[in-house]
Formats: structure tokens, C-alpha cells, sequence
């Protein structure tokens, strides 16, 4: 019987996590020190805990072998007090003088951190303290999971490590603070933009990554269906007028609003935007972010970029009644505007533009489409569940579900990391403006009421378009109902 390896011995005694130790084990693959040293270094097990172990190991040892004597400490038992106690040293060092953590080991966890986060696919890392630890979680198509949970010691080292990398204020943890940076893996350039922010118990830390490869742009790739396009295509091509996209944060607004620039987008058209922040960088349209301490704001930028003879005009976001005012006279005077707004579905985008102070008739006039958006996650093609839809949800979801349909369930695999989900896809619904609606607008009508009558007049909703999706296998009823909170 050969005897437990120390990494096994430390999980066994519930002294480190599977995660843990692979983290260590990645060190020791990069320096060579013993996985003992490593542990302790990183603050994993304490100089008690890894003398514990070591006893065991050498105890088991001795009774196998019947030599030894109890007295006298091995060879390796020196190595790894040694190479365990300069491992402390440097962390300590680390974690007390941020200046210095730009050498190992902290660079190395920073690093390790980062592209774990790449493999997973996440498009967020949260860094924080809790109780015990410090928690690192990764959010993946739109959900957090849990990635590492290391000592509380080591947060100071890793925040002052971001905040080097961020240009950021090491000194200063006071206040919240923004920074950015750009991470270089497997021959490709990836934009991180960090975020700190002051919490009981240290600093929360929440890096975005902003993969230009990953980007799809295109109404079809996002997951609007053809004739959908088609019906937004014949907004485009109006000269002016305003086209909204609404949604919560992380419902891919911005993401839709590109696509629908890269449609239009032609060295013969001047396209300007004014952004918070600009996430990734378009061909050909001239692009500028909001800094709010110099004093560029979006009624600012937008009121300066009405002198550079533009086009089309995308502003970031309708946050006021100074930047919705002149975006909507912007649209008046001869621009096609694309803007957003947080709003849970089409119609009650009307009521909360007027309730901010923009007149109705400003609105009937020039509102042209609102897209309102979620993003659901696609079942994972390896492993998702087929299964047929019991009779009372057929009588409920007829037509788009019949006794013929196959729905499909998450169930879990590697592929997915047991998720049962791969990759997200967009839901929505298309409010067009027309005669009828414009009247209700002008009558300062509720959302209850506009929404009715664009359905009546064609609208296809949020649920309906779920449904659909759930129908042909793409993601399951449970998401489209999480999404859209409607039961079924």
C-alpha cells in the first residue's frame, strides 16, 4: 500500500480545498518548492498544521519501516520548515508593503485567478472578504459560481496586486475606485476593467473582461430570429428618429446596439457615440466615454458632438432629463439616435421617459422602436434531457407547445461544469410605434394600456419568443420563465 502524498493528507484533515491544492500544485509545478512550503506560503495551513501532517507522514513511515528515531527531524521535515518559513516571509512582506507585490507568489495567484476565469468563460471575477476567507467567484453566462476560497491574509496582497495592475491608489482604501488593464493569453489582448469598492472586513473587488473575440456582432448571431431583422432592418434605413433598447444590467444592451451601428456603419455615414464606458472599439465610428471629473458627461458630450456634422448619434444611456431632452431633439433635427434605458419590458419605456419631464408629443414624435431584452442560457448540446411536455402545460402554451413537441431539460456534464448550460442567447420583444400608439402617448396613457394595444397591433412579447426558443431545443422552460418571471 503506498503511502497518502501530503496534499491528500491536508484535504483528508480539512486543512485545504480541492481547489486549494491545485492552486498549489500549480505553483509547484512553476517553482519547484516543496508542496508543504507552498501551502503555508500561500497561507493555507498554518506552521502548526503542516507539522501535524508531517508527523503523520514520518510517524507512518518509521512503524512501516520499524527504524527511525522519534527524536530526530528528517532531512525533508528541515527543507520544509525552511522553505515554508522564507514563503511566509515573502507573503507577509507582500501582504504588509503593497509596493512590493509585484514578485511572486502573488503575481502568480493574480495571474492564476485571471485565467481560470478565462477557461470558465466568465465575464466577471469577484474578489472579497467573508467571514473566515476570501472568496473568489466567476460569473458565467450570467450566473455566479464559486472559483477558489483562500486565507483571509492574502486579500491585502491581491488587492494591492489589482490595484497596481488597475493604475489605481495602493494607499488609499477609503473610497471605491476604477481602473483598467490589459491581460495578455494564448496570443490575444483582453481589456479588464476593475472596480473596488470599500466593505466591511477589506475591499470587494470586480474585474470585467472584455474579450473582442468573443464579441458576435450581428442581429443573428445575438438570436433574433429572421423575420425580426427584418422588420428592424426597415427602422435603419429611416434618416432620423430615436431607437431604444432597454433591459436590466447584463441583459446585453450594448451588445444589441452595436450590432444594429454595424448594419448602418459605412465610411459614408458619421456615427459618433458618447459611452460609460466604451467596451469594445467599433471600425470607423468615432467613439468617446463619459469622465465625469472632467466634466464630460453624456448631455456634455452629446451637446458638443451636435457640432461634429454627425449622422447617427449613440448615447450610452438616458440617465437624466437633460441627456433624454437632447436626445430626443437630436432625433428631431435630422439624426438617427440610439440610446438605453432600465426598464422591464417595451411600453413602460413611453411612461418613464415622459415621467422624467420630456413632453409627449417630443416622444410620439420622434420614438421610432424599442427593443426590450434578457438573455437566457442555451442548454449544453452535450448533455441536455429531452422529455415531453405534460397535457396541462400543452393546454397553456398552445399553439407554441403541442403533445408533439420534445422540450429539453438541464441535466449536467463536464462540458457544462455540471450547469447543463452553455453560452446565452437573447430574448425579446419589438415595440414599433405607430398612429394608434402615438394617440395613447400623447394621452399620457399607462404602460398597462400601450402595452395591450401593441400587442393587439402585432407585438410579439418577451414570453412568446422564449417559448419559441424553447421549443426548438435552445434553452429550457425554466430559464425563459426566470427570465420573464411568468409562470406557466
Amino acid at each position: 500500500m503506498q503511502p497518502k502524498r501530503i496534499g491528500d493528507r491536508l484535504i483528508e484533515a480539512g486543512l485545504i480545498t480541492e481547489d486549494q491544492l491545485k492552486l498549489a500544485l500549480e505553483e509547484q509545478k512553476k517553482t519547484g518548492e516543496l508542496l508543504g512550503a507552498i501551502c503555508f506560503g500561500l497561507g493555507f495551513i498554518s506552521q502548526t498544521d503542516l507539522f501535524t501532517v508531517l508527523s503523520m507522514v514520518h510517524s507512518n513511515d518509521q512503524r512501516k519501516n520499524e527504524v527511525g528515531d522519534g527524536a530526530n527531524i528528517p532531512d525533508d521535515l528541515d527543507d520544509i520548515v525552511r522553505q515554508s518559513t522564507s514563503a511566509l516571509r515573502t507573503f507577509e512582506r507582500e501582504a504588509n508593503r503593497p509596493g512590493d507585490v509585484s514578485i511572486a507568489p502573488v503575481v502568480r495567484l493574480v495571474d492564476r485567478i485571471i485565467t481560470t476565469a478565462l477557461q470558465k468563460g466568465a465575464t466577471d471575477i469577484h474578489i472579497g472578504p467573508d467571514a473566515k476567507g476570501t472568496r473568489v467567484r466567476y460569473r458565467v453566462d450570467g450566473l455566479l459560481q464559486h472559483g477558489m476560497y483562500l486565507p483571509k491574509e492574502i486579500l491585502a496582497a491581491l488587492v494591492s496586486r489589482i490595484k497596481i495592475l488597475g493604475a489605481m491608489n495602493i494607499a488609499e482604501n477609503r473610497v471605491p475606485q476604477d481602473g483598467a488593464t490589459e491581460f495578455a493569453w494564448k496570443s490575444k489582448v483582453l481589456d479588464l476593467r476593475i472596480s473596488t469598492f470599500p466593505i466591511l472586513g477589506g475591499e470587494n473587488i470586480v474585474i470585467r473582461i472584455l474579450d473582442k473575440s468573443r464579441l458576435l456582432l450581428g442581429l443573428e448571431n445575438l438570436g433574433f430570429m429572421k423575420e425580426d431583422i427584418e422588420l428592424l432592418n426597415k427602422s435603419l434605413v429611416m434618416p432620423y428618429g430615436l431607437i431604444l433598447v432597454t433591459g436590466p444590467t447584463g441583459s446585453g444592451k450594448t451588445t444589441t446596439l452595436y450590432s444594429l451601428l454595424s448594419i448602418i456603419n459605412s465610411v459614408y455615414k458619421n456615427i459618433f457615440t458618447i459611452e460609460d464606458p466604451i467596451e469594445y472599439q467599433l471600425p470607423l465610428v468615432r467613439q468617446s466615454q463619459v469622465n465625469i471629473k472632467a466634466g464630460l458627461t453624456f448631455a456634455t458630450g452629446l451637446r458638443s458632438i451636435l457640432r461634429q456634422d454627425p449622422d447617427v448619434i449613440l448615447v450610452g444611456e438616458m440617465r437624466d432629463v437633460e441627456t433624454a431632452e437632447l436626445a430626443i431633439r437630436s432625433s428631431l433635427t435630422g439624426h438617427l439616435v440610439f440610446s438605453t434605458l432600465h426598464t422591464n419590458d417595451a411600453a413602460s419605456s413611453l411612461p418613464r421617459i415622459i415621467d422624467m419631464g420630456i413632453e409627449p408629443f417630443l416622444l410620439a414624435s420622434t420614438v421610432d422602436t424599442i427593443i426590450a431584452q434578457r438573455l437566457v442560457r442555451l442548454l449544453c448540446e452535450k448533455c441536455k434531457e429531452a422529455y415531453a411536455p405534460p397535457p396541462e402545460m400543452v393546454q397553456r402554451l398552445e399553439p407554441a407547445i403541442t403533445k408533439d413537441t420534445v422540450l429539453y431539460r438541464a441535466k449536467g456534464c463536464p462540458e457544462c461544469s455540471d450547469t447543463g448550460y452553455r453560452g446565452r442567447t437573447v430574448i425579446y420583444e419589438i415595440f414599433k410605434m405607430n398612429e394608434e400608439l402615438r394617440k395613447l402617448v400623447l394621452s399620457k396613457k399607462g404602460s398597462d394600456e400601450l402595452f395591450e394595444t401593441a400587442i393587439r397591433t402585432g407585438l410579439k412579447t418577451m414570453y412568446k419568443v422564449g417559448i419559441r426558443k424553447a421549443a426548438e431545443g435552445l434553452t429550457s422552460l425554466e430559464e425563459v420563465h426566470s427570465a420573464t418571471r411568468t409562470a406557466f
